[in-house]
């Protein structure tokens, strides 16, 4: 997914080539003492080395330490630091990864201070707002964690030591340790230059920028793994600036990411190519490209090309990412391809950017003619911000249209319907099925939706610790056929004659067709059930029980909103009013609209395994979001239609008692509610357009719109509150989080 947005087109960051955003940049080689402390004058700053090693009883493993500082000083007389470590190390023979994401806690009550600048950008508001407001109540997304300890941080010579890692530098030679990561044991490693020290100043892409960039491409590294020796080689970054290197304008303006691709030749030489672009629109910004000769020699490049070859999309945060590059440098006569060597090294952070991709990776083409091999370090930037959060439901909403068309397709044969139904000798008239089941399904099936229970559900599922890739197919078909089916037949009871905006299957292919139609999407999903190669039998029997119960229910649920319907008079509604008609109306939400819900949210958890506490979250979130979402739907009946204030109201027009007209026939004087009430309780009264108009008015007189509007935010506030006491916190947390409060809020059912 191209900025965690979407996945049906790949970046256009790769048009620029030739010297397109090229900026020359003096490299000077340095050669004398340096100081690789802290710059107390720059507001971020961090040191990176990568690499990799190996010995004669350990297998090759490749690593990576970023130890970042950020100046989160408010007084000018006085300095005050966070830190924030990633540690990664890659298996690549089992493509397995071990990642320490860590950080001081004081960087949240930063990240709160500063979040008006994360509201100037370009981010998606909403989501900013949502990502803030879960890290302040529950902390931040796992796997990242953090801690109240401090770190002990040194200037001369530079040592960082905090909890199992130890970095320090002292003279030309760095040393690191750290505590067992996956099956390697505690590292310690020595690194001994190889190559000349290298500084660059103003690399960036913005006109504030002020990175200094210092590069040591070549070290040799030894030390032990485990108990074990182990020898290799590394490479070292130090870096400091402003926020310029992130934003258009420090602490303001359209965010930056970039391309960093570090590449170590097996003659000696290196090569950094680096792309600055507009994570939203994918526009170069600024590429600079610079090569080391196995001498000491450096050389700047303007005319290059740096070309993704083969994307990948990470199945946990959607985000797609460059991973593998075709570079071509013709003053060079450079042809290079970088190919990582395991797709997935994603690592999660705190922030915004919600991850990156940091990894090793192989190196193979041709300089000047003569072969060149190598390995190569790829850091892709940016790739995880959201502009628009819509555009996050879209790809998900694609997948579950995408299965469900796999499930159903447009015209099916015997063998689609022999999965089915299996009968002796096979389906011989499958014309019959088609014209009466598939056509008539699938024409309500692809109106315009917003398919947001199997979007609950896959949300879900991952929040508690579940890839969905696997269950898509299964909580993408139950919830919307056989929400299809319910909705059919509601149209055929309720004498309607339009559905999202086409006629009601009922009018279109006759009575008897839309019922079987609609019985049959009640029960044709329930074959994934017996079909689904990771469902065990346990498992199996548990989703027939939820399908049943939510049968019941749901038919509980029409069952009491026919009646009030049927019965609907002046003197019942009067007596019904006195006898809690809104708490049973509540009730009825929740058997009808809410069943769907609350069989996914169990749904989800009879796959994780969830213990009972976190099932009873679950469900009762996913109860409090269906009779919420329900309460905003009886809403926007009683809204203005754009550009037309005087709206009919078809819930007034066919005689429903909704919650919101409950509430404003309690909130309404005696005049105005007898009146109300007339309307109400006249069949023929309720058809004329004036007098829908009239009761629309009243009930929007009455105040309770902005009633049930807080009624329905604050009942799906107080759930979610106890869901996070039981679902730790995670990305897919949030997306959910947002994505229902969306939902239920006036004046946003964006999805």
């Amino acid at each position: 997914m191209v900025n965690g947005d979407t996945a049906e087109s790949p970046p256009v960051a790769w048009k620029g080539k030739g010297t397109s955003g090229a900026i020359s940049i003096a490299v000077h080689r340095m050669d004398g003492a340096a100081s690789d402390g802290i710059h107390a004058g720059s507001s971020i700053e961090w040191w990176f080395v990568h690499g990799s090693f190996a010995g004669q009883n350990v297998q090759l493993r490749h690593f990576m330490i970023s130890i970042f500082r950020y100046d989160l000083t408010r007084d000018k007389n006085a300095t005050d630091d966070g830190y924030y470590v990633i540690l990664q190390v890659l298996d690549p023979a089992t493509g397995t990864q071990s990642v320490v994401s860590r950080g001081e806690r004081r960087i949240i009550d930063d990240l709160l201070c500063r979040q008006d600048e994360a509201r100037s950008t370009n981010l998606d508001r909403d989501l900013v707002n949502t990502y803030i407001d879960e890290i302040r109540s529950y902390g931040p997304p796992a796997p990242v964690t953090l801690v109240q300890q401090r770190p002990v941080v040194v200037q001369d010579p530079f040592s960082f030591s905090w909890d199992d890692i130890r970095f320090t530098i002292y003279g030309d030679e760095i040393s690191l340790s750290f505590g067992s990561t996956g099956d390697t044991g505690p590292c310690r490693f020595r690194f001994v230059p190889q190559s000349p020290r290298y500084h660059m100043e103003n690399i960036g892409a913005s006109p504030y920028r002020a990175m200094t960039y210092v590069t040591r491409p070549l070290l040799a590294l030894s030390g032990t793994a485990g108990d074990e020796p182990v020898f290799g080689t590394a490479w070292f970054d130090h870096q400091w600036g402003n926020s310029g290197w992130f934003l258009e304008k420090p602490g303001e303006g359209h965010l930056h990411g970039w391309d960093w691709t570090g590449i170590s030749g097996r003659d000696g030489s290196s090569w950094i190519f680096l792309i600055f672009h507009d994570p939203e629109s994918g526009t170069v910004l600024a590429r600079n490209a610079f090569a080391f000769g196995n001498r000491g020699e450096v050389r700047t490049y303007t005319d290059f090309a740096v070309t993704p070859s083969r994307f990948w999309t990470s199945p946990v945060t959607r985000i797609q990412y460059p991973v593998a590059m075709e570079i071509t440098v013709p003053e060079a006569d450079a042809r290079l391809s970088v190919e990582p060597v395991a797709d997935d090294q994603e690592i999660p952070i705190l922030g915004f950017m919600r991850a990156v991709w940091e990894g090793a990776a192989r190196c193979s083409g041709s300089v000047g003619g003569v072969p060149f091999s190598g390995t190569a370090r790829l850091e892709l930037q940016g790739y995880g911000y959201i502009f628009d959060f819509r555009k996050y439901i879209a790809y998900h909403t694609g997948r579950i249209r995408t299965s469900i068309d796999e499930f159903i397709p447009p015209e099916s044969g015997a063998g689609e319907f022999g999965r089915f139904a299996d009968m002796p000798g096979g389906i011989r008239e499958t014309d019959a099925l088609n014209e009466t089941i598939i056509r008539p399904c699938r024409d309500l099936l692809t109106r315009e939706k917003k398919y947001w229970r199997p979007v609950f559900a896959l949300l879900l599922l991952e929040s508690l610790g579940v890839r969905s890739e696997d269950y898509l197919q299964l909580l993408s078909v139950v919830p919307e056929l056989t929400h299809t089916g319910t909705l059919i037949i509601d149209d055929i009871e309720d004498n309607a004659e339009t559905r999202r905006g086409d006629l009601c299957i009922h009018r279109r292919y006759g009575t008897d067709v839309a019922i079987n139609a609609a019985n049959t999407l009640y029960f044709l999903p329930s074959i994934l059930y017996s079909t689904h190669p990771d469902l065990t039998t346990q498992q199996r029997l548990e989703f027939y029980r939820v399908t049943l119960d939510s049968f019941i229910r749901g038919h509980f649920g029409q069952a009491q909103d026919i009646y009030w319907s049927k019965n609907l008079t002046e003197e019942n509604l009067d007596l019904w009013t006195r006898q809690d008609l809104t708490g049973k109306i509540l009730q009825m939400y929740e058997m009808k609209t809410a069943t769907a819900a609350v069989a996914m949210a169990e749904a989800g958890c009879i796959l994780a395994g969830s213990a009972p506490r976190v099932r009873d979250a679950c469900v009762a979130f996913a109860r409090a979001l269906g009779t919420a979402f329900q309460i905003a739907d009886d809403i926007q009946s009683f809204e203005p239609m754009q550009n037309i204030p005087e709206t009919p109201c078809d819930d007034i027009a066919a005689g429903k008692v909704t919650y919101v007209i409950a509430r404003a026939l309690v909130l309404l004087d005696a005049v105005d509610r007898k009146e109300l009430i007339r309307i109400l309780c006249s069949p023929a009264e309720r058809q004329r357009m004036d007098a829908q108009k009239g009761g629309v008015r009243l009930v929007r007189k009455s105040g309770a719109l902005e009633v049930c509007r807080g009624e329905a935010v604050a009942m799906l506030d107080e759930a979610w509150h106890t869901f996070s006491k039981k679902v730790p916190p995670s990305e897919h947390k949030v997306m959910l989080r947002l994505f229902t409060r969306s939902l239920v809020q006036a004046g946003t059912m964006r999805y």
